[in-house]
């Protein structure tokens, strides 16, 4: 058993407590919080883990949205609409695939850590992020991804979705949970999303899906038109949308899901709340969209949305600090100190839950996932939250499942 003794902990429960002159008994998970002169009386065998006076500890951070297989973008994509990204994207994949080797991948991930990410939902299109998210010292939710619209093709991209999701399955471990990802309803034959959708239910994997993320989409789905019929008939020779929103939200019912980015999202009443979450990538948001997705008015439809970074096909870092400040600047019709509040929930409380994970919070019983800060210069409780996100780079220290990460 271990303790460790900030002078601030920002629990991130429900209520957004905060603790001063706390300390923390931990194994594997949270044993005890309480005075650190009781734990020590009541613990005499605990082993304290010496920090810095002026510490900050709260949960590690979840980034359940992550392309760890484009880590090589570096101005090779085009931003500023979605459809004309999405064709540098066909041009480039794979001069970008041969280039996130297995060190690039790991980097990226190293990084993340560093940052405070413990936890990292990786959509993995390709398989070759697989040895280094299995290799890393992250908890890594393997989103195995299937694709395809052509049917003439359904048989052979289920074959090639098996292989990797079984290579995968072979790993699978309490910080390597494999599961399975959706590309988006424009991309995806309904043969290959109900293959893989029985597949999770079976397995009961998780499922997380891109879903009305552009204009373009939008468009297609709801009035089937606009440039994606141009864009898919690359693929088709004459494209006709394969879902409405509403059928592609019936695939997923009583199935738990994410839903990526959700722009254009009206649909409200057929989330399902106890198993339905929104995964916001307000950067990626900015890049590949007219518009970003409308924060404010989701939240009060009582639905969990949560943040995720996207990959670095559409943003510049996978640093969930710098994700929150861009929702900062995002999301200005927001009080700045509520705000912070509010985002860092859905950086470690809100993606526990969306995920079915027994972690996200400083709590007794949940599993030991922390990360250490050092305390910025504002003894204002009130502005801490914000203060934090605001100064905060790297950690000093972060823990998965009570263990030390060498960072």
């Amino acid at each position: 058993m271990f303790i460790i003794a900030p002078k601030i902990i920002l629990t991130c429960d429900d209520d957004f407590n905060i603790l001063e002159n706390k300390a923390v008994l931990f194994d594997d998970n949270i044993l005890e919080i309480d005075s650190l002169e009781n734990l020590q009386k009541s613990y005499p065998q605990a082993k304290l883990i010496p920090t810095p006076k002026d510490t900050l500890l709260l949960p590690a951070f979840i980034n359940p949205h992550t392309h760890l297989e484009f880590s090589a973008n570096n101005g090779n994509l085009v931003f500023g609409d979605f459809l004309k990204w999405l064709d540098s994207i066909f041009n480039n994949r794979e001069q970008l695939n041969e280039k996130a080797k297995e060190k690039l991948i790991s980097q990226n991930i190293h990084k993340m850590l560093k940052s405070g990410t413990a936890t990292i939902g990786e959509i993995s299109s390709f398989g070759n992020d697989l040895n280094p998210c299995v290799n890393s010292q992250a908890r890594v939710i393997f989103f195995n991804e299937i694709l395809g619209s052509n049917e003439n093709f359904v048989q052979a991209k289920k074959e090639e979705f098996l292989t990797r999701y079984e290579k995968s399955m072979s790993f699978k471990a309490s910080k390597f949970i494999p599961a399975i990802s959706l590309h988006a309803p424009y991309s995806t034959h309904p043969e290959l999303a109900k293959f893989a959708i029985k597949l999770a239910r079976e397995n009961d994997h998780l499922l997380s899906t891109h879903f009305l993320e552009s204009n373009h989409e939008n468009n297609w789905l709801r009035f089937k038109k606009g440039g994606f019929k141009k864009s898919l008939a690359k693929f088709n020779k004459n494209p006709m949308p394969f879902y409405t929103p509403q059928s592609f939200l019936e695939l997923f019912k009583g199935q738990r899901t994410l839903f990526t980015h959700c722009v254009y999202f009206k649909e409200w009443d057929l989330l399902d709340k106890n198993l339905h979450s929104i995964t916001h990538c307000a950067f990626s948001n900015r890049l590949l969209s007219k518009n970003t997705f409308k924060l404010k008015p989701a939240l009060k439809n009582g639905v969990n949305i949560h943040l995720g970074t996207d990959g670095l096909s559409s943003n510049t870092s996978l640093s969930m600090l710098d994700e929150m400040r861009a929702n900062l600047l995002i999301h200005d019709d927001f009080e700045l100190e509520n705000f912070a509040k509010i985002l860092l929930l859905m950086a470690t409380n809100k993606a526990a839950k969306a995920l079915n994970l027994n972690l996200g919070q400083i709590q007794k019983g949940k599993i030991a996932d922390f990360s250490l800060f050092v305390l910025p210069n504002s003894t204002n409780l009130k502005q801490l939250p914000l203060q934090f996100i605001l100064q905060s780079k790297e950690v000093l220290k972060l823990f998965i499942e009570g263990k030390e990460c060498k960072l």
